[in-house]
């Protein structure tokens, strides 16, 4: 790409007069640097920069002014890394003709495991993993995030899915964790989703027959949201609804008041505990005992205390160090 038009793309401001016109590729990784490159210094380190020099970058964008590295170099200085990102996600998403679609925290979670196969990439709530995603893609592809604001600054002719449907669904749920439901003229017998989240899967899917995106849900699994481990009373994992007690985990603060209000419809609240991080400030209307915890192992205190659904605020895959052990049935001799 020539350094002008880059320059005009994401109002930056040239600060050198390089012999150069032009760059190769676009990198935010000093180590990933190739001769003729643009390197994008998101840390506003002057280390990296002159790493990326050394490996014979043809253009750096920074916030830092320039301080006589190289004058052969297109020193590109700017107010704000996030916001030229956004320009240049914004520009490479038009030109190369991208599909962005813009769901709930749910549905992309839901997507990722139903699509068959796999046309639609999800693009994580991470700015940075999201250019290199964008920069790497093909012309055409297809993308899925779950941040509006986001997605209204990159791609503002993004196709939206509803999350409610006019005429309300017939759902039959099983406790908390499982949901028996209907879709073109086909019934679903007890999956493995709450009906909190059904007719935000139903949506989806009228979405996915409209669209021709190819879908099954003979295997639907747990998703990543109000997700259940059933635990033993000293913390060890056992099966789905093979014992009195769960942990409930959830990654979107978001969603956190619409799971509170569904668990306190469905169970005493003397018996739900909610778990969540010291640095969660908001306000939230729960009747139960609430825990608030800077560390993981701060929550071993679960298995001295008396519940059968805590829910905590966090990704569950960073919780694995709670639990001692994981629950298996040893063969017996009687």
């Amino acid at each position: 790409m020539k350094i002008e038009n880059f320059v005009r793309i994401i109002d930056g401001r040239l600060r050198t007069t390089p012999p150069i016109d032009a760059f190769a590729s676009i990198t935010l990784e000093s180590s990933r640097v190739s001769h003729g490159d643009l390197f994008i210094d998101t840390t506003a380190s002057r280390e990296l920069i002159h790493q990326a020099l050394e490996k014979g970058a043809y253009a750096i964008v920074t916030t830092l002014p320039f301080a006589n590295e190289d004058e052969e170099c297109a020193w590109i200085e700017v107010a704000s890394i996030e916001q030229i990102l956004i320009k240049l996600l914004r520009y490479t998403i038009t030109q190369k003709s991208l599909d962005i679609l813009l769901l709930s925290p749910v549905q992309e979670s839901l997507l990722e495991m139903i699509q068959t196969p796999r046309s639609i990439k999800r693009l994580r709530n991470d700015l940075f993993g999201i250019v290199k995603t964008i920069l790497g893609a093909k012309e055409e592809e297809r993308f899925c995030l779950s941040n509006p604001t986001l997605a209204h600054h990159i791609a503002p002719a993004s196709k939206s899915v509803e999350t409610t449907l006019h005429v309300k669904p017939n759902v039959m749920a099983k406790g908390l964790f499982l949901s028996s439901f209907g879709h073109n003229e086909r019934y679903y017998t007890e999956q493995k989703i709450p009906s909190l989240f059904v007719e935000e899967l139903l949506c989806l899917l009228g979405f996915c027959d409209t669209h021709e995106i190819t879908y099954s849900l003979e295997h639907l699994g747990f998703c990543e949201h109000f997700y259940p481990q059933f635990i033993t009373h000293a913390l060890c994992k056992k099966e789905f609804g093979s014992s009195d007690k769960a942990l409930i985990f959830e990654p979107s603060p978001s969603l956190v008041p619409s799971l509170i209000a569904y668990l306190q419809s469905q169970v005493d609240s003397a018996h739900l505990i909610l778990c969540l991080p010291k640095t969660f400030h908001e306000t939230l209307d729960f009747n139960g005992r609430t825990i608030l915890f800077e560390s993981i192992e701060e929550l071993a205190i679960l298995g001295d205390t008396s519940f059968q659904y805590a829910l905590i605020l966090g990704d569950k895959e960073m919780f694995e160090p709670l639990f001692i052990k994981t629950f298996t049935t040893q063969p017996s001799l009687f």
